[in-house]
């Protein structure tokens, strides 16, 4: 398996001098398991985070409207065994009758192992987390509206436009004209295919200190970019959780 690296980019400059200021919480970060979460090595840490797909589409096909797929049942109970003090998740586009569940149901009959969040606000230990489901109706612009500004973590299934969100698009023409968003590379059969809703609320309002999501496998990473920090998620490609610490400073609390 794949191992984890943990990440300081966001250690305050006065860290090491003044630690009392502080509280260091560990956060894991994963999306995009599909159904394969059992071969994951997560390591510990504070919180947990799932940005999405953790089934497949095919998993809902031929069950009636009150049946749970056993993919759910697997994973909730994977969940159930994770040793971090709060884990949170949201649903992908894979995860199809979600939409069919109001946020009790999904919290009290499926995914009772961990906090779900439905575009809702939730703060841990100081740390301000909003979760943005996948949206199986609402047009994306209406959904980020919804989005408060100045949160400390933001929780997406898509990615903002242009940020690691390059995927193969063997349907499309390959490209030859330098991309001026990426040092103009020229990406070939590869496109840009985040939400441009998403990035513009990003930049103008929401401002979070991080986003979490997943969605485009080909692109897991972090990037540090408008002053938050980006992170793409996904594990299908990679096996490789992403763990990074948050520092909340308590002068301001």
């Amino acid at each position: 398996m794949a191992s984890t690296e943990l990440f300081d980019i966001l250690k305050p400059p006065d860290y090491d001098e003044n630690p009392e200021r502080y509280k260091k919480l560990s956060i894991v970060v994963v999306s995009d398991t599909h159904n394969n979460h059992d071969r994951l090595s997560i390591p510990n840490g504070d919180i947990f985070l799932h940005c999405g797909d953790f089934t497949n589409r095919h998993d809902w096909q031929n069950l009636s409207t009150d049946e749970i797929p056993q993919s759910i049942i697997d994973f909730n109970q994977w969940l159930e065994n994770l040793p971090h003090r709060y884990k949170l998740a949201i649903c992908g586009n894979h995860d199809i009758n979600f939409s069919t569940y109001s946020s009790n149901d999904i919290q009290t009959k499926i995914l009772t192992n961990c906090k779900y969040l439905k575009n809702e606000l939730i703060e841990i230990e100081g740390i301000s987390i909003y979760g943005c489901p996948w949206s199986f109706s609402e047009p994306n612009e209406t959904k980020c509206s919804l989005i408060p500004s100045k949160i400390d973590i933001l929780m997406t299934h898509i990615p903002p436009q242009f940020i690691l969100d390059l995927t193969y698009q063997p349907n499309i023409s390959p490209s030859i004209e330098p991309c001026s968003k990426c040092n103009n590379t020229v990406h070939g059969s590869y496109g840009h295919n985040g939400s441009k809703s998403l990035l513009k609320k990003i930049r103008k309002n929401i401002q979070p200190k991080i986003h979490c999501f997943g969605h485009i496998h080909e692109a897991s990473g972090y990037k540090y970019e408008f002053n938050t920090l980006f992170i793409n998620a996904a594990v299908e490609l990679t096996n490789q959780p992403i763990k990074f610490n948050f520092y909340v400073d308590l002068h301001k609390h």
